[in-house]
């Protein structure tokens, strides 16, 4: 896999969201709904990533209680969300990734369902939790994704109200994750990663710092992907330096207590 194939599958952060096909859920037509919906077959990147898009799409139209979704990657060590429904998604996934845990991230990494509310959640993940309630956030259903012999990430719904989810909500999103784990069948990709480390060290270490710089300026700024892009472009013309280096720099800054979210020192430090 090239670093160009990398970025193709992952560039999702700006794009709008795939409106849903429609599922005749709960009948006999179902499981043929969604093979039409999400393919019968998943061969190359572009496939996988109009998959997920969809598969965002079915969720929010699905489960009433979604008020945002989103898609997590796990590469390696690494992982970003790569289909969001909007910037709310950006900035609670971002949250989380901070924190190292939370209720996605528990999904993809264990293969379990998580379904809670900010209250049961507080005690595991208070960090992540009170970033959660900033955005109204009170709400969570993770399901992992997986494929042949290897889980990937999860797919993340986010609900406003206490207890959004519901017994029903959670075989529906088992439905949408297995329709997803069918159409991948043979695609290896993700089995690939485990052993391609180092082909992708350069994608996964050069793009990941844009993703976080774009997440922390959506956060403080209260701004949308593509606005939190033009500005660390600017930053990077300004300066005539490499995006990904500006990027780095922007979140290393941001992550140091003595150093203002712009970069600048703090009077006094």
């Amino acid at each position: 896999m090239t670093t160009s194939d990398f970025n193709d599958a992952t560039i999702a952060v700006s794009a709008p969201e795939t409106p849903a096909p429609r599922v005749r859920w709960g009948g006999v037509h179902q499981d043929r709904d969604l093979a039409a919906a999400l393919g019968t077959r998943i061969d190359t990147d572009t496939d996988l990533d109009s998959a997920l898009r969809v598969l965002v799409s079915l969720a929010r139209t699905a489960i009433s209680g979604a008020d945002s979704a989103g898609v997590s990657l796990t590469l390696g060590e690494r992982v970003f969300t790569a289909v969001h429904s909007d910037a709310r998604t950006l900035i609670v996934d971002q949250r989380q990734y901070e924190v190292g845990d939370g209720p996605c991230l528990h999904a993809a990494r264990t293969g379990d369902i998580v379904r809670v509310d900010a209250i049961a959640a507080e005690t595991r993940w208070p960090v992540f939790v009170d970033a959660a309630r900033e955005e109204n956030v009170h709400s969570f259903l993770a399901a992992p994704l997986y494929g042949a012999s290897t889980r990937f990430g999860s797919l993340n719904l986010y609900g406003e109200a206490p207890a959004a989810f519901a017994d029903a909500d959670v075989v529906t999103l088992t439905s949408l994750t297995g329709a997803l784990a069918r159409a991948l069948g043979d695609y290896a990709r993700f089995d690939r990663l485990r052993t391609e480390v180092a082909q992708l060290r350069f994608a996964l270490e050069h793009r990941a710092p844009i993703e976080q710089a774009k997440g922390i300026l959506m956060a403080t700024h209260r701004i949308d992907a593509d606005t939190a892009f033009i500005r660390l472009a600017e930053m990077s013309q300004h300066t005539n330096r490499k995006l990904r280096d500006v990027a780095a720099e922007f979140v290393a800054a941001a992550a140091a207590p003595a150093r203002d979210i712009d970069g600048t020192q703090k009077c006094g430090s």
